[in-house]
């Protein structure tokens, strides 16, 4: 740590030579910005909603920053510059614990928070200017070493998402999105009593993937499956929809198109599906293109054969050959390695898109934002029995990634401890006898 902070100390810390207006805004973001950051939420609580919500989770991410900064200060001491002041570029540690920095931690919680909860977007944006000048100060003046306030941005960070992910803000002006009708492909179009398969792909904005996908899906499932196909356009602007109906519609599959009023995410997405499939086996599928329909079979071999000896399973498909950028690749490995630790689900890829659950293995699962990642885990859950088929993985045709490192690693980890607390709370009695007595009240 010394040798990162000798080398950015001079970078970062002013010198003597720095003008007085640039010298003057650090004194000012250091000592009175923070006080403006509370009166600021103060005044937010007093505006009424949606701002008053703005608010407490401005001031709950605060709150946690400032917990954790302390703790870390008690359990992991580490000094601040011994001499304070402008011009300090390299001292030895003085004597005060401050690592991380408190007045940054707190202050970019402050500005993470506001710019993620303000309905706002330039309100939100002054709001991480300010945290960002509070942070930037504690370094110019001396006052920290810079991995003092890195330390403290990591934190502040993780703590505004976590608060946007367990309280998320729903626009006043909003609707919430209606329940999904389902569409049918054609008027003339019956379902059998029975479907074996139902493929549910959700979907945004994903024209010139869907078209293709549909296609792939009737030759893989043909003749030999009753199947159908459940797409959930979750709040799409281009024409994937359109696309979806029309090759259905040229094909002769029979599908089912749901549309939901705004984004709502994969998850939601896939249990509005569930929700209207009628299938006995559910297939979920991405709809990129990544994954190759004419892996499905395969998994249905393996479902009829698990079905044998019990109902609950999941039959989660392995990309053997991901045709990914390494840093995506990396991110997964990563990702995967830690989810094992924790979860030990048995699955060496649960962020692939192509797994089976029986439908009412799928209607025994609690439901929550982002729940589609641990599938295999909540599966386990109720003591059903865990598959891995190998499968193949295609580069995208078109359209881009709706997810990034950021949104994946912070939201994957607190669902993963949430994951992991209902797998420890979770207990499976085995009766040892059943009576019945009386007749049913007619």
């Amino acid at each position: 740590m010394d040798a990162i902070n000798q080398w950015l100390m001079p970078l970062w810390n002013l010198s003597p030579s720095a003008p007085s207006a640039l010298v003057l805004l650090a004194r000012v973001a250091s000592q009175t910005l923070p006080l403006i950051a509370f009166l600021s939420v103060a005044v937010l609580l007093g505006l009424g909603e949606p701002w008053r919500r703005t608010a407490w989770q401005m001031l709950l991410a605060m709150g946690a920053a400032w917990l954790i900064a302390r703790g870390l200060h008690s359990l992991w001491p580490q000094a601040r510059p011994a001499a304070l002041g402008i011009g300090t570029q390299w001292l030895e540690h003085g004597n005060s614990p401050a690592f991380p920095s408190r007045h940054a931690t707190v202050g970019l919680a402050f500005g993470f928070a506001g710019l993620l909860a303000a309905p706002r977007r330039a309100v939100g944006a002054l709001f991480l200017l300010a945290g960002l000048l509070i942070a930037w100060s504690r370094v110019a003046l001396g006052v920290h070493f810079p991995l003092d306030v890195i330390a403290g941005a990591a934190i502040a960070a993780a703590c505004a998402l976590s608060v946007r992910r367990l309280w998320p803000w729903t626009p006043a002006d909003s609707e919430p999105p209606l329940s999904p009708i389902p569409v049918a492909t054609d008027a003339a179009m019956s379902y059998p009593p029975a479907l074996e398969v139902s493929v549910l792909i959700p979907a945004k904005n994903e024209a010139g993937n869907i078209g293709p996908l549909v296609r792939e899906i009737a030759a893989a499932l043909g003749a030999d499956y009753a199947f159908e196909v459940v797409l959930v356009d979750d709040g799409s602007t281009d024409h994937t929809g359109a696309e979806f109906l029309e090759q259905c519609r040229q094909r002769g599959v029979r599908g089912q198109l749901l549309r939901h009023a705004r984004s709502c995410g994969q998850s939601t997405a896939l249990a509005t599906a569930a929700q209207h499939a009628q299938g006995r086996y559910l297939v979920t599928i991405d709809g990129d293109g990544q994954n190759d329909p004419a892996d499905i079979p395969a998994l249905i071999a393996e479902a009829r054969r698990l079905s044998a000896a019990g109902p609950d399973f999941c039959i989660a498909g392995y990309r053997r050959n991901r045709r990914d950028t390494r840093w995506k690749r990396l991110q997964s490995r990563i990702a995967n390695g830690v989810r094992r630790r924790v979860l030990d689900d048995g699955v060496p890829d649960t962020g692939c898109g192509l797994k089976l659950i029986p439908r009412q293995t799928w209607q025994r699962l609690p439901y929550f934002d982002h729940m589609h990642r641990f599938l295999p885990a909540l599966v386990q859950r109720i003591d059903g029995r865990i598959a891995v088929v190998p499968v193949n993985h295609r580069p995208r045709r078109t359209g881009v990634s709706k997810y990034t490192a950021w949104n994946r690693v912070w939201v994957g980890i607190i669902d993963m401890l949430g994951v992991r607390w209902l797998m420890l709370r979770s207990q499976h009695p085995t009766l040892s006898s059943k009576e019945v007595v009386g007749e049913p009240t007619p």
